[in-house]
């Protein structure tokens, strides 16, 4: 088990829903805007069944919850009706259904991912000549600047071609939220440094949770600044970051690993 040191805890804070957040910011999408810049809500995955299915919120069983957060990760990973399919113990067919009846509610979703693909399709030549386009990568870019190259995005096999389109979707919204994460823990690490009293140390990166362990006496204090400053990351200047909803940060402790509570 994953036990803190005598005098310390561990310290987990989880930027929530990030890359629904992002992606929310990048498609412009009205509904889903509105689902986080509304007042805070109970659980961000039934208010978007509710909006997804219309029917009131005390009406969303648990089954039409997963089905709209299977949906969501479905789209923001590129893992296809497929997979989703699998996930949900549905057929492909109607694994199908579903992901097309929520990019009919959610329509600048649908947007945002045809128009990352085109664009990383127009970065590589479309030459019609007889080798391989993978000699002609497109390349997508995250909400900071990285760039990733996909050598296959102008490939004629179907399936290296359409991986190809899901992996631009995922790399846009998903780099993006590792870009604000190595961000806050930048800003962080800055923080420490130039303290003359806290000792705070990072243990670890978990996806979209970062990992302290925390003197005891320290803890009201390091987590106040640890979420005032993952939240602040909303807004970076120097990157013209400048996200249309708000971040939100939630934060957990306990003296082993397995046993953490929120604060």
């Amino acid at each position: 088990m994953f036990v803190s040191t005598e005098g310390w805890s561990f310290l987990a804070a989880d930027f929530s829903q990030i890359e629904l957040r992002i992606l929310a910011h990048l498609s412009s999408d009205p509904e889903l805007l509105k689902l986080f810049q509304a007042p805070k809500i109970t659980d961000v995955f039934t208010s978007l069944a509710s909006e997804w299915k219309d029917i009131p919120v005390a009406a969303v069983t648990h089954m039409q919850r997963e089905q709209a957060k299977r949906v969501v990760y479905s789209l923001l990973y590129g893992a296809g009706k497929e997979s989703l399919s699998d996930r949900l113990g549905i057929t492909v067919s109607q694994a199908g259904q579903f992901i097309e009846s929520f990019l009919q509610k959610y329509q600048k979703v649908r947007d945002f991912t045809q128009e990352t693909i085109q664009q990383c399709h127009k970065q590589g030549p479309l030459l019609k000549m007889c080798f391989s386009q993978s000699d002609f990568p497109g390349y997508v870019i995250s909400i900071m600047g990285r760039k990733r190259p996909l050598p296959h995005i102008n490939e004629w096999n179907y399936n290296l071609r359409t991986q190809a389109e899901r992996q631009a979707v995922n790399f846009v919204v998903q780099g993006s939220a590792a870009d604000i994460c190595k961000m806050a823990m930048i800003e962080i690490f800055n923080s420490l440094a130039t303290s003359s009293t806290l000792t705070a140390r990072l243990i670890a990166q978990i996806h979209d949770e970062l990992l302290f362990e925390v003197e005891d006496s320290q803890i009201v204090e390091f987590s106040a600044l640890l979420k005032r400053t993952m939240e602040s990351m909303q807004s970076l200047d120097a990157f013209g970051v400048h996200l249309k909803v708000p971040l939100q940060v939630t934060l957990t402790y306990g003296k082993s690993w397995g046993t953490m509570k929120e604060m």
